[in-house]
């Protein structure tokens, strides 16, 4: 649930703007009002700032400020309907019935537009033991006011229930967000080709939701702008997911796995995401995910491809380890890329180089290294050095991260492999798994050194550094889906 919470997008915080109005108005030694003094328009962003029972007391204040109200776009999160103090724990004795009937107040109270509705915590009572309000009158009235902005999270879970099929009808939608429910599927059947239900939908996030195949295909049929879909933790649900959409610019798996992940024909495709690691879920070790890579001609970011469990395919053709670089074998966009490899199990090693082939153009390269429980084989400096040309190293790769760095023989032979092949490099960052020791700090540095003193460094820049700092920074799903940050790998 903390996971899931910390990907679902928040309220935005006050401005500064709206922040020192605040502070002018009611300060002062002689009482004078001078809040009221502002403009219509200041004072709007002010209210819209403000949980939604005191945006909504502001009314009570004089008519202007009933004018305000009324004019200001709805910004309501059911969080701040909620007593200060829970009676019990997950909320066993909270009336939720009395949370339920203010939220259709303030919903039928308001004439729109709504600029953000967050339902986390009184769905699951308004679609199951409310008598249905969620699915007979507030998506009805979230429609008819035109909401730009909805999270709708089904609390408490695990006692869950269905998606209702209005969330369909719901055409303002620029974002939207659903977590914990027990089931989408049939929601979007009555969907037909080249019906389009959402025109303004920029981004989708589906949280631990059950889903299928074809529901995840027709919603992407009928949102034509949608640049952002992210599934979250949703474990092999849908256990094939087909990405065909000629306007996503970004498609992240978060803490999520498939069978199949198909990225078919997706022209304005920047970045895919995929992070496998979710707390209390694991995959069985013979799962794997087939990713197939189709037509993605502006795809620059990618990762983490984790050798362990993604068997990657390109335009349909299998990468395997030895597989040589071909024109179908191969993703010239790419720039920077992040794989996740357990040196310790010699038969993923082995296709770290396979993968590395695949993407040419890589200037950025980031290498998590991954603890492995039963090492079944290490792969020496002499491994490494009989491996084949790999084009991104002799030629792009400028910059290398490596995260997780233990000191063992098999992480330091393929950092002697990059420092003695990657002739445009200039910088190379080890980043420690156990950086937090100082003696664990001065022992890797001193397993280093030998590394940085060699003679044999195929990079002629002058300038070239290692740098080694401690693991002090959690990569996050916010940082991943935000395509201002050019690396998000990076933190």
């Amino acid at each position: 649930m903390e996971e899931i919470f910390s990907c679902i997008p928040t309220q935005p915080l006050p401005s500064p703007t709206a922040a020192a109005a605040c502070s002018d108005g009611d300060g002062g030694e002689d009482g004078e009002d001078r809040i009221s003094r502002l403009a219509d328009a200041l004072l709007s962003d002010i209210v819209s700032r403000l949980p939604a029972k005191d945006a909504a007391r502001t009314a009570a204040l004089s008519p202007r400020w009933r004018r305000v109200w009324a004019a200001t776009p709805l910004v309501l999160d059911d969080a701040h309907l909620l007593p200060d103090e829970p009676d019990g724990p997950l909320g066993f004795g909270t009336d939720w019935r009395a949370i339920a009937d203010a939220v259709s107040r303030i919903l039928d109270a308001h004439p729109g537009p709504f600029r953000s509705v967050r339902l986390t915590h009184v769905c699951n009572y308004a679609a199951i033991r409310g008598g249905g309000d969620l699915a007979r009158d507030w998506l009805r009235v979230l429609a008819a006011k035109g909401v730009d902005d909805l999270v709708l999270v089904c609390r408490p879970w695990p006692i869950g229930a269905d998606l209702p099929a209005k969330v369909l009808r719901v055409a303002s939608l620029r974002r939207l967000y659903l977590g914990l429910w027990d089931d989408f599927a049939g929601s979007t059947k009555a969907l037909r080709r080249g019906n389009v239900v959402f025109p303004r939908l920029l981004e989708l996030g589906l949280c631990r939701t059950d889903i299928e195949t074809a529901d995840i295909d027709r919603l992407l049929q009928c949102s034509p702008l949608l640049e952002k879909l992210a599934l979250v933790a949703c474990y092999n649900s849908p256990p094939k997911v087909r990405v065909r959409s000629r306007s996503l610019r970004c498609v992240l798996f978060w803490m999520s796995g498939a069978e199949e992940v198909d990225v078919l024909v997706a022209p304005r495709l920047e970045r895919l995401i995929l992070w496998s690691e979710c707390p209390g879920a694991r995959f069985d070790d013979n799962f794997h995910t087939r990713l197939n890579i189709g037509y993605v001609q502006e795809l620059k970011v990618l990762g983490y491809l984790d050798t362990r469990l993604h068997a990657l395919e390109i335009s349909n053709t299998v990468v395997e380890a030895g597989t040589k670089p071909s024109p179908r074998t191969i993703v010239p966009s790419v720039k920077i890329l992040a794989l996740k490899v357990r040196f310790g199990v010699r038969k993923e090693a082995k296709m770290l180089p396979s993968f590395l082939r695949c993407f040419p153009n890589v200037v950025t390269l980031h290498i998590m290294s991954d603890k492995a429980d039963e090492p079944t084989g290490k792969l020496n400096f002499k491994f490494w050095q009989e491996t084949g040309p790999i084009s991104c190293l002799q030629s792009q790769i400028k910059r290398v991260v490596f995260r997780n760095f233990r000191g063992n023989r098999s992480e330091l032979a393929f950092l002697r492999f990059i420092w003695e092949r990657a002739q445009l490099l200039h910088k190379m960052v080890i980043v420690l798994a156990d950086g937090d020791d100082p003696a664990s700090m001065e022992q890797m540095i001193a397993k280093l050194k030998p590394l940085a003193a060699s003679a044999k460094r195929a990079s002629k820049d002058r300038k070239l550094t290692i740098l080694v700092r401690n693991g002090d920074c959690a990569w996050s799903f916010r940082r991943a889906s935000d395509l201002s940050v050019s690396d998000p790998f990076d933190c």
